[in-house]
């Protein structure tokens, strides 16, 4: 089942013209996660984690098992390669452990990896969250014969961020050419168009600058109307223009300007927000729309 449905967070006074997004939180069981080390890499919290996810209001919560850090000036060396094996050990009792209070929970496994994908399926989730832009033949088969969604993510050569990867003649054009390309991709193998979400990869293979060029104008990478999903959420290039300071924030210090960048992805068009900060950026939502809904009542 591709498909996922809002768990009726809109404000009492709804926007027919302009829904609300769905949220997906993000869920990381993992020991080295740029965004809250490791934090939840224990199986029981994890579990907890997710289901605190899904009560403050996320309509799909999304588990990985491998940091996707980048290798560049900000992380170094990036995240270490992660075994699919180990993966798989880390997500699937957390995945069954979230079903298994919440049945009705719609679950995204974030991996670049066919066997770590195909595990996860098989134990309810929904959603593939490709941040490889659709490089394995393997995981687009499997997703084509499985029926379930698909993000295709926006990257070149693993994320990293150096001189080649962001040398774009235009960010916007280029990166909706690239994610062309991956649909036609997926499409080669079976993948229907009403199973994809696109993602313009904000801090993968850019720049602060271009990631912010990207969000600026995101409304001109829905020419063909895709699902649109935009992860801002506590990463760097936010630091380095909401930062009071020159100093930039840690992540989890990043609050203001992810639920900003979430208000802002929303208003140009985006469909999904994958968030660390479930609670409020619903908050600011649906205040965010209660304030429209006036507007346009008063036009």
């Amino acid at each position: 089942m591709a498909d996922v449905q809002h768990k009726g967070r809109e404000s009492k006074r709804l926007v027919k013209t302009r829904p609300l997004p769905l949220i997906w939180g993000v869920l990381n069981v993992t020991p080295d996660s740029f965004s809250d080390g490791g934090l939840y890499y224990e199986k029981e919290r994890a579990i907890e984690r997710g289901l605190e996810l899904f009560e403050e209001g996320a309509d799909v919560i999304d588990v990985g098992g491998a940091s996707s850090r980048p290798r560049g000036p900000v992380y170094g060396e990036g995240a270490p390669l992660v075994p699919p094996e180990e993966e798989i050990r880390r997500v699937l009792p957390v995945i069954e452990g979230i079903l298994k209070e919440k049945p009705e929970a719609c679950i995204s496994i974030d991996t670049t990896a066919p066997e770590v994908a195909l595990a996860a399926v098989e134990s309810g989730a929904r959603i593939v969250n490709d941040v490889s832009m659709g490089a394995s033949d393997a995981l687009l088969a499997l997703c084509a014969e499985r029926g379930v969604g698909l993000v295709l993510m926006h990257t070149r050569k693993d994320g990293r961020i150096d001189r080649d990867t962001t040398a774009y003649t235009d960010v916007l054009i280029d990166v909706r050419n690239e994610l062309d390309q991956a649909i036609k991709r997926a499409a080669a193998f079976g993948v229907r168009p009403e199973q994809i979400w696109i993602d313009p990869g904000l801090g993968f293979a850019k720049s602060p600058e271009q990631s912010m060029r990207l969000l600026a104008h995101l409304s001109g990478l829905k020419k063909r109307g895709e699902r649109l999903l935009v992860g801002a959420s506590r990463k760097f290039f936010l630091s380095v223009y909401g930062s009071a300071s020159s100093t930039p924030e840690p992540p989890r210090e990043r609050l203001g300007s992810s639920v900003g960048a979430a208000l802002w992805a929303w208003l140009e068009g985006a469909d999904a927000l994958r968030v660390h900060d479930v609670r409020f950026t619903a908050q600011a939502l649906r205040l965010f729309q209660a304030l429209i809904a006036l507007r346009e009542e008063q036009a």
